[in-house]
């Protein structure tokens, strides 16, 4: 079996609040956008739990970019477990 590298979620959190604060969005309203709740995007920014498909999709359409544009961000952990 191939050795897969981890993704990095604290990379895909870092992108996440760069492209909510380029926008002068709060957490709520970010969570509004994409009709999440705020301690979803909470964790997702503070990379505390690995993100579902569906909620990377959901904060992608709130925040008016690619999905892929949010999943570039998840290479190769650089060291340690992604979430923590």
């Amino acid at each position: 079996m191939p050795n897969v590298p981890d993704p990095d979620y604290r990379a895909l959190g870092v992108e996440i609040a760069r492209l909510r604060h380029a926008r002068g969005w709060s957490i709520e309203r970010l969570a509004e956008a994409a009709g999440l709740g705020r301690r979803s995007i909470i964790n997702l920014e503070g990379a505390h739990h690995e993100p579902r498909i569906a909620t990377l999709w959901a904060i992608a359409h709130g925040l008016d970019v690619q999905l892929s544009e949010l999943i570039k961000t998840l290479g190769p952990s650089k060291g340690g477990h992604p979430l923590r």
